[in-house]
């Protein structure tokens, strides 16, 4: 009887801690939810705020905890923002749009949220020297009926450093369109901010579609996926080969379906799950879909690839394949990504190897064999088992051709 009571006992106290790990998995859900559907609302009040010149009013909106949590993520919109603020501030200026007075009021309140880098502080000494150059010659002007430097601001000396630095401060964080357009300001042929300039032009023109790919890279990892499209939809044309303009187009389209499958009925699952290790006794409680009759998850912890075959909520293991991911600096892409593509073989100049039955997911990170030599003969890397790669995932050949041949487009790929 005590057998039977400590048994009873025992499955108890399991259910009990089995309910108490669901319902924390639930409640972590659920607050993520709410923390991301926050985070946009104040952030949409916040643009909105500073938008209307309601500075303090913008300014107590970031004070929300909410934010706090959320500081690497705010940082980053509020650099896009401000960037795109001060550009828009600069264009105004060269239209007489705005004056210099308001100029320096926008300028200066984005300098407190300490933000931007220097290149700001040089834009606003340049603009308020100007300013007051332009009120001391009001001063001394005997004509009562010239027009106020507060009116018109024609005669503004723009700081072509300024725009310099405000380029190279876009270019490097992959902002190319909006370094482009500080350098197309710097038009004094005879200065060296002009030969420089020009550089950077002639070097982006050159590697156009590389520099437009790596773009939005960060933008697919994050899920911008809309933003993503419409970047890459604006291409130009006359700066691509015909090839490229096919690559473009279909780096667009399976951008498309990412996006329809993170925004599909069973996303609020996958985000989820994407938060947790995946094993075989809980994958069936995730609710996780595919659109094929497979599923692929990648434990970077252990370095394993896993296939699941069956369906929502009925998958069993059917592969465990030891992998190689990327190192630190090319780290492999966490997330939610569908196979696109498949081939045989492939080869890098740059890298002086190549690899086998490659299944592709994201860009240019795939699923593939162990490196080999252009000779494809001579496996150059035998490391499996632990990071080694730019940021593809190295299997076995044997297991690598398994995954090429059976894993069909549109199947389900988790990684975390």
């Amino acid at each position: 009887m005590y057998s039977n009571k400590s048994k009873k006992h025992n499955r108890f106290s399991f259910f009990k801690l089995f309910s108490i790990f669901v319902l924390l998995i639930l409640l972590g859900f659920t607050a993520n939810i709410y923390l991301n559907s926050q985070y946009e609302l104040l952030t949409s009040n916040f643009y909105n705020e500073f938008n209307n010149y309601n500075f303090s009013d913008a300014k107590s909106i970031l004070n929300n905890k909410v934010l706090t949590i959320k500081k690497n993520k705010l940082n980053n919109d509020l650099t896009s923002y401000f960037t795109d603020v001060v550009n828009k501030v600069c264009i105004a200026l060269s239209n007489s749009e705005i004056n210099s007075n308001k100029a320096l009021e926008i300028l200066n309140e984005i300098k407190d949220y300490d933000i931007l880098n220097s290149s700001l502080d040089k834009l606003i000494t340049s603009l308020d020297e100007s300013h007051k150059n332009i009120a001391t010659n009001n001063q001394d002007s005997t004509t009562n009926n010239s027009k106020s430097s507060l009116d018109n601001d024609e005669t503004f000396n723009y700081n072509e450093d300024s725009f310099l630095n405000l380029g190279i401060s876009a270019f490097n964080s992959n902002d190319y369109d909006t370094a482009m357009k500080y350098f197309n300001k710097i038009t004094d042929s005879t200065s060296k901010d002009y030969e420089i300039a020009q550089s950077y032009i002639k070097d982006y023109k050159a590697n156009y579609k590389e520099y437009l790919l790596e773009s939005i890279d960060e933008l697919v990892a994050n899920k911008y996926y809309t933003k993503a499209i419409n970047i890459l939809s604006n291409y130009d044309a006359s700066l691509l080969a015909k090839e490229d303009i096919t690559e473009i187009e279909n780096k667009i389209n399976s951008i498309t379906m990412f996006r329809e499958e993170y925004s599909g009925e069973d996303s609020e699952y996958t985000s989820n799950a994407i938060l947790q290790e995946i094993t075989p006794n809980n994958i069936n409680s995730l609710s996780i879909a595919s659109k094929t009759a497979y599923l692929v998850y990648l434990n970077l912890d252990k370095q394993m690839t896993y296939v699941y075959e069956g369906s929502n909520n009925n998958w069993s293991l059917i592969k465990e394949f030891p992998s190689s991911t990327g190192i630190d600096g090319e780290e492999t892409p966490k997330g939610i990504f569908s196979v696109t593509n498949r081939g045989e073989w492939f080869y890098s100049e740059e890298f002086q190897q190549g690899a086998k039955y490659w299944v592709q997911f994201m860009g240019d990170y795939l699923f593939h064999s162990l490196p080999f030599d252009e000779s494809q003969s001579n496996i150059v890397d035998y490391t499996i088992g632990e990071p080694s790669s730019h940021g593809c995932i190295r299997l076995e050949v044997e297991d690598a051709k398994w995954l090429y041949d059976n894993i069909a487009n549109y199947t389900k790929i988790i990684i975390n």
